[in-house]
């Protein structure tokens, strides 16, 4: 009888990813969790016959009603930097979720955690923080769950971390890692990886897994898109993280705090586990030939 896994954030991009590497395997069922049944993209799950279940992440009794009978979960938390309270929330929000887990007895739990930049450095990632706090949370109650610390997505140049256009075909990236290597994976791979931990439930439990798809400094990322996405050209802008912290919108602080942790803290990730776990993985210059169209839109 197939297990059925609770994945949590169904229509972002990381529960995305562990859906469609679920879905291929006739060993697993999915319930999708999601705010919002409604939206396009929970629609389109029902489309394709998968359960998908409403919870609010404030609501206890809420999250009861999605997650009774699963044999496993996916646990995402996110956060929104205009939210003032924004750590408190995403805390608060994986502290109700754990709570369940534990009284439904869920058997195996896997959390995106992240490690805790404030107890460390005493400077604020509060995207990171909470996670770390909730997974102090979960270890507190028992709860059989293996934890996974993801790095940044390739994905992120077509978002947040997208390069700055300054002339023509010109352009910088807006990174604040100096010369330190920075350890990235894209998004799509990450699924594989969970699927492969659900499999090997006994060898990963209450273990925390630090992944990494390549690793390498900002210069060559900008080397990569440059030798790919001719004429278009891109360099390192070797942007501080003080001046980062003074871009001026919700989370630049937070994100510029990460990348000091990141260079003052060694990113002990390990790219030989995650292969072994998806074969598939992807290397940075991988992911640029496989995604030279929308990169090519920048």
């Amino acid at each position: 009888m197939a297990k059925e896994i609770a994945v949590f954030g169904a229509t972002g991009n990381q529960g995305g990813s562990v859906i469609e590497a679920l879905l291929k395997d006739s060993n697993y069922k999915v319930r999708a969790v999601t705010r919002n049944t409604s939206s396009p993209r929970a629609q389109q799950l029902a489309a394709q016959n998968i359960q998908v279940v409403q919870a609010d992440y404030s609501d206890k009794n809420s999250l009861k009603r999605a997650l009774q009978g699963v044999y496993g979960c996916f646990v995402v938390t996110t956060q929104d930097f205009t939210d003032n309270d924004c750590q408190k929330t995403e805390t608060t929000h994986g502290k109700n979720i754990a709570d369940v887990c534990s009284q439904l007895n869920i058997e195996h739990v896997i959390f995106t955690t992240q490690l805790n930049v404030y107890k460390v450095l005493g400077i604020n990632a509060r995207h990171m923080t909470a996670k770390a706090e909730i997974e102090m949370y979960m270890r507190s109650l028992g709860i059989p769950a293996t934890y996974v610390v993801l790095p940044c997505y390739y994905e992120s140049l077509l978002t947040i971390f997208r390069p700055e256009n300054v002339n023509n075909n010109e352009y910088r990236l807006l990174i604040p890692m100096g010369h330190i290597p920075l350890d990235l994976i894209s998004i799509k791979d990450c699924g594989e990886v969970i699927r492969k931990i659900f499999d090997n439930r006994k060898q990963y439990l209450h273990k925390t897994l630090s992944l990494s798809g390549d690793k390498l400094t900002i210069k060559h990322m900008a080397a990569t898109l440059s030798k790919h996405l001719h004429p278009k050209q891109f360099s390192d802008k070797q942007v501080t993280t003080t001046e980062y912290r003074n871009f001026g919108w919700p989370g630049c602080q937070d994100l510029a705090n990460m990348f000091e942790f990141f260079q003052r803290v060694d990113q002990r990730t390990n790219i030989a586990l995650t292969k072994e776990l998806n074969p598939r993985l992807k290397t940075f210059e991988e992911w640029v030939v496989a995604n030279k169209a929308a990169l090519t839109k920048l």
